[in-house]
């Protein structure tokens, strides 16, 4: 399947991910003291290029975990949407700020490395652009810099 069919129609009832199953794997593994989580998908919206996209959000009102629904499609692995995932249980767990505790916790969830990875190369896709080769210079490490997912 060719990453340019990233964004695909799904309905809640065709949906391709199960977020309350994925949720549940990662509470379990992470949290396994936290509350279960309300989770759904973000509402879909018609743009089809844009600037920035906020793949996750936690609501501490109503301890709401949102996923933008962009990644509900089989391109998108598993792996990496349970990193937004961990991530916002982490706000529900530890708040709002992105401190050094924060950033610690976040970096024991198992997959983030491969997680930074995957957005690093496929953020262009997401934002509906399309996707350019990563060229480095002879030498340079292909190690991944550090990112912020959200």
């Amino acid at each position: 399947m060719p990453l340019q069919a990233l964004v695909i129609s799904l309905d809640s009832e065709d949906s391709y991910y199960d977020l309350e199953a994925l949720a549940a794997e990662v509470r379990r593994d992470y949290f396994p003291k936290a509350s279960l989580l309300p989770i759904r998908w973000g509402h879909r919206t018609n743009r089809k290029k844009r600037r920035s996209i906020r793949l996750g959000s936690y609501d501490h009102r109503t301890s709401e975990i949102r996923i933008h629904p962009s990644l509900n499609t089989p391109i998108v692995p598993r792996y990496f949407i349970q990193s937004i995932i961990h991530h916002e249980y982490l706000h529900h767990v530890l708040g709002a700020r992105h401190n050094r505790r924060f950033h610690a916790q976040e970096r024991r969830y198992r997959f983030h490395r491969e997680s930074q990875l995957w957005l690093k190369r496929n953020l262009p896709l997401l934002l509906g652009r399309k996707a350019r080769p990563v060229l480095r210079p002879v030498g340079e490490s292909a190690a991944p810099r550090q990112m912020a997912l959200f």
